[in-house]
């Protein structure tokens, strides 16, 4: 809608020019998407808003303006801006909050329907509780994931904050690649097998869960699960066991977390994944019949990708909105190894210059980062102002890579788990080994003159001890100034990566004038400031009041004041200022810097001057965020109709309302791209053009993994034993599904026997249980890796099955290029092959085990390569 009123100036990041007047869109969660999107009948989601947008925004002529009002914006799924939705001729899209509301964007689901458990302990329970979550808020607190031993309040880092209490190990085995601790910490755990314990390890926290416990006398020895036990005892860094340099010798510092037993203090809760049940011990005063309860949901809540390195998003502004309630659960499936900075192994490479493969001997690895909540790829002129990032699972605000000419600036981030702000990559890929350092060929990934400012960071890394309170990987002429950074466990601010002297991707890093304190309250080895690699010419540490640090009684040794770290070169360290804390410059194996750095420097203008400056000092007063109101959101109901028993399922048909609603996906793209446009994967069938999945005749759900599940809402309309026909696919051995009805199994698991490929499907039968007549919820849950689903038909007679056994799409005739990409969708390369023998051209293609995605450059074929090496 066209809005000639004057709008006042809109400062503008970049060299847009200055607007007067724009088109204005409003959204509010009261609206409805029916509306015209006007200020007095607005949208009510803000991908409404998204489409109206992209509607006008080809030929812009002013800022287009979205105003969010006041109140609680549910997502349902993961909001996803592509280059469709950023401004043109250097005028912004700006999402925006109205006036001096506070708009509230959460990922997170409420959790109601609370009764007394235990009343001797005041323990509650929620029956029927869904998903998998790591933390929990009440009455806009968060809970604490009942631990061993329990947690020491920490006032100091706001309402409600705490600080971990340790005990420490026995002794680490490294033959029987287990711990080993005192038999009386888990003398009253029944369920260890779903316990974790949460291991510091010299500069990093590593979370492994554990298989059993063997107990003998006094010592109980802990056995971890794979592939985290694996990973963690092949590697050489950081130094498992006696704490290194420590006199006298120390064993390494962890809490055990995650059993209904070790819920005995206020404020504890517990989620029995099995039995679908939330336990918590109200804090005094809480009634739990009336309290706001939020579990966090989605990984990320707005993802930001351009196509690719060339065609970025460009201009868009997000201005005054609150991010709340994300979730990250590759912890509970996998572990979680930190190797620096909360970037988490990935693997662990053979090493055999350093000896025995079995002996932690190995110092290569391949990493990755943890999920953000909001997340940007390959943008430019980008700009995220006045936002407050709270109750977040892992990291905050992600400029992961292909980032230029973005400002960060004047955001408040607290209650966070890991790190407040990342930017950059900190490895080419995640099968990369990471000394081999990054500095692409193409330029244009490098995130390059973004801009962290003004920003305050504090009380994060809760989650990932290891984590940091602004890291970037390899960026080059990157502004770190005036941000005030506190209360980490780890590094205030880290730059660099990689621990080599060999020129990298990065130049003219500048980080000055920032206010740094009660940092590395945990951890060692770290520094207020720290770097690694070599930093091309021009770099800069200069102008920061660096105050209040130590070293926690838990670290393994050490920390230091500015840490120039392996490698670290090309910068100029002057005139920082250090109070009540350690003073100076360290260097380990450095390259050539300038250090003009005296211990005792003091000046008065860095002391008044640093950190936040006057027009931003507001964001200091900002202690909590809105409480989540879900009344109306999240409602779960069918896509098209409800489906009939007995009847045919069309798979990709599942029900809206959104991840962890109606789908649970471990993505939040649609990796096939076509049909909805959630974080479903779903693929086409017998595509016109399969690189734009135009045309198709079908569709099926793939790139499916264990855990996964879909639901539709049916009805029976009969009691029966029902026979079922399902159509699917896969290239390999392992994939499988099972069927439950109203949470309650009603199949075993189903096989998916392998084929050709993914491309060929083929039919699998079987029985349900009996189904009651009436309307029900059906699941399909994923149990195996890598199956096609195409449909499922139900019938009571073996007559009704009778459908075309099999389908086959067909080969194209003659070569052609086929581009391979890794797990994560990184683009590896391409090979050139006739369809039948691409796999096998893959395999030769590929350097390491895994599983690999070949797509055609014309035609309709798709491969999942499994390569074993």
């Amino acid at each position: 809608m066209k809005k000639c009123s004057f709008l006042g100036l809109l400062a503008l990041f970049g060299c847009a020019a200055t607007s007067f007047a724009a088109t204005e869109f409003y959204v509010s969660p009261s609206g409805s998407d029916a509306a015209e999107g006007s200020k007095s009948a607005p949208f009510k989601t803000i991908e409404k808003a998204q489409k109206a947008v992209r509607a006008i925004n080809g030929t812009m002529t002013e800022d287009i303006m979205v105003y969010l009002r006041e109140g609680t914006y549910a997502l349902a799924n993961t909001v996803k801006f592509t280059e469709a939705d950023g401004g043109k001729n250097g005028h912004y899209v700006r999402y925006k909050a109205f006036g001096d509301e506070h708009p509230l964007i959460t990922g997170g689901m409420p959790i109601t329907g609370w009764t007394l458990h235990d009343e001797a302990n005041n323990i509650w329970k929620a029956e029927g509780v869904e998903g998998r979550f790591r933390q929990l808020y009440v009455n806009n607190r968060k809970a604490v994931r009942a631990c061993f031993p329990n947690v020491i309040a920490a006032s100091d880092k706001g309402l409600g904050g705490f600080d971990h209490d340790f005990v420490r190990l026995t002794k680490v085995d490294s033959t029987g690649r287990a711990f080993d601790v005192s038999a009386d910490y888990i003398k009253n755990i029944k369920n260890i097998e779903d316990v974790e314990i949460h291991l510091m390890i010299a500069w990093s926290e590593n979370i492994l869960r554990l298989e059993k416990a063997q107990v003998n006398g006094g010592t109980a020895k802990l056995i971890p699960k794979d592939p985290e036990r694996t990973k963690l005892f092949h590697r050489a860094y950081p130094m498992l066991g006696t704490a290194f340099m420590s006199n006298p010798p120390k064993q390494q510092a962890f809490y055990l977390e995650n059993s209904y037993d070790l819920i005995d203090a206020e404020g504890e809760w517990y989620l029995d994944e099995k039995e679908h049940v939330l336990y918590y011990k109200a804090r005094k005063g809480e009634n739990m019949g009336t309290a706001n309860v939020v579990a966090p949901r989605l990984n990320t809540l707005f993802s930001v990708l351009g196509k690719d390195t060339k065609t970025k998003v460009g201009y868009m502004a997000f201005e005054g909105l609150t991010f709340a309630h994300s979730n990250y659960t590759r912890p509970s499936e996998e572990g979680f190894l930190d190797l620096q900075a909360a970037n988490f192994n990935v693997d662990v490479l053979p090493d055999p210059s350093r000896g025995n493969w079995e002996k932690l001997n190995s110092n290569k690895y391949a990493l990755w980062r943890p999920d953000a909540a909001f997340r940007v790829e390959n943008a430019h002129h980008f700009l995220v102002q006045g936002c407050v990032f709270s109750q977040i699972a892992a990291t905050g605000l992600d400029f992961v890579s292909g980032t230029n000419d973005d400002l960060i600036q004047g955001n408040a981030f607290f209650e966070v788990g890991a790190a407040g702000i990342m930017l950059g990559k900190f490895a080419p890929d995640s099968l990369s080994e990471i000394h081999e350092g990054y500095n692409p060929s193409d330029k244009d990934e490098i995130s390059t003159r973004d801009t962290i400012k003004n920003n305050l960071v504090t009380n994060v890394t809760n989650e990932h001890q290891g984590a940091v309170g602004i890291g970037a990987g390899y960026p080059r002429y990157v502004v770190i100034e005036h941000n005030e950074v506190s209360y980490t466990y780890y590094s205030g601010i880290s730059v660099g990566f990689g621990w080599t002297k060999k020129e990298t991707a990065m130049t003219n890093n500048h980080i000055n004038w920032n206010n740094i304190h009660h940092i590395a309250r945990l951890l060692c080895d770290s520094g207020p400031i720290y770097t690694l690699s070599n930093q091309g010419t021009g770099s800069e540490i200069q102008h920061n009041y660096i105050h209040d640090n130590g070293t926690s009684k838990w670290a393994d040794y050490w920390n230091v004041p500015i840490y120039l770290d392996e490698g670290s070169s090309g910068f100029t360290v002057k005139e920082n200022v250090f109070k009540n804390s350690p003073a100076g410059v360290g260097q380990n194996q450095a390259g050539q810097n300038t250090l003009q750095q005296t211990n005792d420097y003091y000046s008065a203008d860095v002391v008044n001057n640093a950190g936040i400056e006057k027009s931003f000092q507001y964001i200091h007063e900002i202690k909590e965020i809105p409480v989540a109101d879900f009344t109306g959101a999240m409602t779960q109901e069918p896509f098209k109709s409800v489906m009939t028993l007995p009847g045919k399922i069309e798979l990709e048909d599942y029900d809206n309302g959104g991840s962890g609603v109606a789908y649970s996906d471990n993505d939040l793209e649609n990796q096939g791209k076509v049909y909805r446009e959630d974080g479903v994967d779903i693929v086409g069938l017998e595509c016109a053009d399969t690189l734009n999945t135009v045309d198709c005749k079908g569709y099926a759900i793939g790139y499916t993994n264990p855990g996964e599940w879909l639901e539709y809402s049916v009805n029976a309309v009969i009691d029966a034993e029902f026979l079922f026909k399902a159509r699917v696919a896969s290239g390999l051995d392992v994939a499988s599904f099972q069927l439950f009805i109203d949470g309650t199994a009603v199949t075993d698991t189903i096989k998916i026997p392998q084929g050709e490929d993914w491309n060929t499907y083929t039919e699998v039968d079987g029985k349900t249980e009996k189904i009651e007549k009436g309307e029900h919820v059906l699941r399909v849950k994923i149990t195996g890796t890598y199956g096609n689903l195409d449909w499922i038909q139900f019938a009571l007679t073996e007559e009704e099955l009778a459908i075309k056994s099999s389908y086959h799409v067909n080969f194209l005739e003659g070569s052609q290029q086929y581009r391979v990409y890794n797990m994560n969708g990184t683009l590896l390369g391409s090979v050139y092959a006739d369809s039948r023998e691409v796999m096998s051209k893959t395999r030769q293609f590929v350097k390491q085990s895994g599983v690999y995605i070949v797509k055609a450059s014309r035609g309709n074929q798709m491969f999942r390569v499994n390569v074993l090496k």
